[in-house]
């Protein structure tokens, strides 16, 4: 009778799906702080060299290299830049008090969890 009992109570109880956090709105805002400072330096800093690049003369292979690195450097800056906006728009609609269930994808999106490129 007690087993029976016992199952049912550990029965009754929700069973979690992968991976949940709760998080307060306030450390969201900490992080996303944090990431967007990231992304404009880093976007800077790229700025600044796509900046400081010197012109090539044209039709030999470093005109192309500058070309091909100029065009990365760009497209990286834009995708900097757009990832600040994104999470300056997150942090401004995040409640300081009120709690959020993330999962991984969230964690992901937010950049809480690491990129996964250490290796």
């Amino acid at each position: 009778m007690k087993q029976a009992a016992a199952k049912k109570v550990r029965q009754d109880k929700p069973v979690e799906h992968g991976v949940h956090l709760d998080v307060l709105g306030r450390a969201l805002i900490a992080q996303a702080d944090e990431r967007i400072k990231w992304h404009k330096q880093t976007a800077a800093l790229m700025t600044a060299e796509l900046k400081a690049m010197t012109s090539a003369e044209p039709n030999t292979p470093e005109e192309r290299r500058q070309r091909m690195r100029r065009t990365d450097l760009e497209s990286k800056i834009n995708g900097h830049l757009e990832y600040a906006r994104f999470l300056t728009f997150v942090r401004q609609n995040i409640v300081r008090t009120r709690r959020y269930r993330l999962g991984l994808t969230d964690m992901s999106v937010l950049e809480i969890t690491p990129k996964g490129y250490y290796c």
